[in-house]
């Protein structure tokens, strides 16, 4: 649960720190601005990295790469009034089925299907058999 919530709060870091960017390129000077936006950057990935000590890479990448964007569109849209095209609406809940399907296959009770050819060949070795016969020697036969 602590990596979900660390997962959740730094969308919520990169969400504001990408956002800063835009509302921060009309300062006459951006420094303290940008320190703010970097610093919102840079926390997003500490807690992203966090997050992948129990999330697998793939799903909390995915699931931060998506939310972001679909967060990041849409606040575009409603605070900064930017347009949104029909297609950038389908990609928007492409985005959110692909993440969903990728958490979906990486669940504990999935298997990855193996192949036969997937593991090696191995063949049991010949047993040294000792047969007593009238000549005392020992035969090995394999």
């Amino acid at each position: 649960m602590r990596a979900w919530t660390a997962l959740l709060s730094a969308i919520a870091l990169e969400v504001t720190g990408t956002l800063s960017l835009k509302v921060f390129t009309s300062a006459a000077s951006p420094g303290l601005e940008l320190i703010l936006t970097y610093g919102l950057l840079a926390a997003s990935y500490v807690l992203l990295s966090r997050a992948f000590r129990q999330i697998p890479v793939a799903v909390a990448f995915a699931v931060w790469e998506a939310a972001g964007l679909i967060l990041i569109t849409g606040l575009g849209a409603l605070i900064l009034g930017e347009h949104l095209r029909p297609a950038q609406l389908v990609a928007m809940l492409a985005l959110g089925v692909g993440a969903a399907l990728l958490h979906r296959g990486t669940r504990p009770d999935s298997r990855p299907v193996s192949s036969p050819d997937s593991s090696p060949v191995t063949r049991p070795r010949p047993v040294a058999r000792v047969s007593s016969s009238a000549s005392h020697a020992p035969q090995v036969s394999a």
